[in-house]
């Protein structure tokens, strides 16, 4: 439940925090709220995914197994479950680099929300069909509710609401670096 909560918090106090200290020029524009509250989904959630999927992979899968539910075992369903969250929270955390914003928020989002959307159905399905009330198992339900339906609604008001070559580029798009082009130094 702690593992849960924490996630809960970090990303609305971050967001909120960050939101009140943000000294970009577009600050507090619907565009850039909608980016913060997106990077304070992405970039925590990628972080817990990493652990979570360690959890899956490492030597104490056997335990994480059973705070899912009493029926489960370390099997190849841990196992590519684990990487799978391992490569999803890679992709979200490597969106706190302004360089990777551009389409990578794009690639994060529907990565996540399609990752954590299925383990959603597979959640809850456990909870109703199969009376799995483990904590592990319920409480990852109104996470990835929170999760996926914040990402894809912030990303969509950033989306609108941001000038089509900075949603494209990045932030680096309005300062005139273009991707992949090294500044002259002199």
């Amino acid at each position: 439940m702690v593992f849960f909560l924490s996630q809960f918090a970090l990303m609305i106090v971050g967001a909120v925090v960050h939101i009140l200290v943000d000294r970009s020029a577009r600050r507090r524009t619907t565009g850039r709220v909608a980016e913060l509250v997106l990077l304070w989904v992405l970039v925590p959630a990628g972080v817990f995914g990493i652990l979570g999927g360690i959890g899956h992979v490492g030597p104490n899968a056997a335990e994480v197994a059973k705070e899912i539910g009493p029926d489960f075992v370390p099997g190849m369903f841990q196992w590519e479950l684990g990487w799978n969250d391992i490569a999803v929270g890679i992709l979200c955390v490597l969106t706190f680099l302004v360089r990777n914003r551009g389409g990578w928020l794009d690639a994060a989002v529907w990565a996540l929300a399609v990752s954590y959307g299925g383990d959603l159905v597979g959640h809850i399905s456990q909870y109703y069909i199969h009376d799995n009330h483990a904590t592990n198992n319920a409480w990852a339900i109104p996470v990835e509710i929170y999760i996926v339906g914040v990402a894809v609604i912030a990303w969509a008001i950033h989306r609108k609401t941001t000038p089509r070559r900075e949603s494209i580029l990045g932030p680096n798009a309005t300062r005139g670096v273009e991707e992949g082009v090294v500044a002259p130094t002199g």
